[in-house]
């Protein structure tokens, strides 16, 4: 490994910390100042004045990384959230997810096919824009230190659900587009699926257990963190293998191991070193890796397709989680910060385009009005949420967060 390749991660991750500390004293979570920290360094700002930062953007080991930050970040995540409660709240997650898709790809459709897109271009533009990037969610919640609350468990099961919903839709269209599906590849497609999950509970059934006899055995911190890492890893592979992302495997994993381990001493020693190495290092290089995707001329060029593309992957984001949320018997401020939230985009959505411009499905110009779309949706989302969320606790619609995620970190 090139010397300047280790100088690069160590300027990437100080310029994501540095905007992360800065825009956090303007009320703003980490991840905005690290989005903006890739826009910054990318090839279209600090890239253009310094030729060589150019090999940064491509290289292989940091693509890596942020693949790796991703899992962590997850794995993380997934320990703050119990399995039993994450279920109760599927029946809302569910309609949730459901209407957030369905609302934003049909007024997508509309706007794609008003500027003359068609066939699998224009149903992946219009699938696009329903969007929610778990990982994205996630980190957000967790930066404004409400993620063990009641709607935050809502937010990550609907978000949950819509990136299994879209990956078995963006699955069958991107097939399609490569060559046909037929209906035996897309029977294996939706049992490998539900397969998935259907381990996945037999194993926290029946073997995560045992897991807690190794775990209670081990005396130091590190030791349970490699057992915990190495089980992660395995539920990765095991999603990656059945047809899904491997990071929503990381996040199943978290939550069983959740179910395991938190009464042990060992346990605090774990997720200290899985905080340290999450949001210090690995998930700071994967959001500054969504900022360098950034092609600003490219977008200049389609400007009034990217305004439509926003606006509606913002509103019909929003009022499309609203409406079941508000039928569920969810108050409105409450509402709001859920559909609010819900427009986060990053991760899958850059996963599927990255595809779909591999595939000819898009074009480079189409592809950054997606990626930038996805951004300003992202950024938007914080501060929307914070405001709709401060009024639910005002008018007593949810309680505040428990600490150490009182409301108080919402006012930071």
């Amino acid at each position: 490994m090139e010397l300047s390749i280790l100088v690069y991660v160590l300027l990437l991750i100080a310029f994501a910390k540095a905007l992360g500390e800065a825009v956090s004293r303007l009320n703003q979570p980490e991840i905005v100042g690290e989005l903006l920290a890739g826009i910054v360094l990318g090839p279209f700002i600090l890239g253009k004045v310094f030729s060589d930062l150019n090999g940064m953007y491509d290289d292989e080991f940091i693509a890596q990384l942020a693949d790796l930050g991703i899992l962590f970040l997850m794995l993380y995540v997934g320990m703050e959230f119990s399995p039993r409660t994450l279920m109760a709240s599927s029946w809302r997650g569910g309609a949730i997810a459901l209407a957030g898709i369905a609302m934003p790809a049909v007024l997508g459709f509309y706007v794609f096919a008003g500027y003359g897109y068609t066939g699998p271009t224009l149903m992946f533009g219009a699938l696009s824009m329903g969007v929610t990037a778990l990982p994205v969610t996630i980190r957000i919640l967790k930066d404004l230190g409400v993620v063990k609350t009641s709607t935050s468990v809502v937010i990550v099961s609907a978000a949950l659900i819509t990136d299994v919903v879209l990956l078995f839709a963006m699955g069958i269209l991107l097939g399609g587009a490569e060559g046909g599906m037929d209906p035996v590849e897309l029977s294996y497609l939706a049992g490998g699926f539900l397969g998935f999950f259907v381990l996945a509970f037999l194993i926290g059934r029946y073997l995560v257990p045992h897991v807690y006899k190794v775990l209670k055995w081990m005396r130091t911190g590190e030791a349970a963190f490699a057992v915990a890492i190495g089980i992660a890893i395995s539920f990765a592979v095991l999603a990656e293998r059945m047809g899904l992302p491997s990071f929503v495997g990381a996040f199943i994993a978290g939550m069983l191991l959740r179910e395991t381990g938190t009464v042990l001493k060992v346990w605090t020693r774990v997720e200290d070193i899985l905080s340290g190495v999450t949001l210090g290092l690995l998930a700071p290089v994967f959001f500054v890796l969504i900022g360098f995707t950034v092609d600003f001329s490219s977008v200049m060029d389609l400007f009034p397709l990217f305004l439509a593309v926003t606006f509606v992957a913002v509103i019909g984001k929003v009022f499309g989680s609203y409406v079941p949320a508000r039928l569920f018997g969810m108050g409105r401020s409450e509402s709001w910060a859920i559909g609010s939230m819900m427009m986060c985009k990053g991760a899958m959505e850059l996963v599927f385009a990255k595809l779909a411009l591999e595939m000819g499905v898009i074009d480079g110009a189409l592809f950054s009005v997606l990626v930038l779309m996805a951004f300003v949706s992202t950024l938007l989302a914080p501060p929307l949420f914070k405001l709709f969320y401060n009024r639910a606790v005002e008018k007593g619609e949810v309680e505040p967060a428990s600490q150490p995620y009182g409301p108080e970190a919402l006012e930071r």
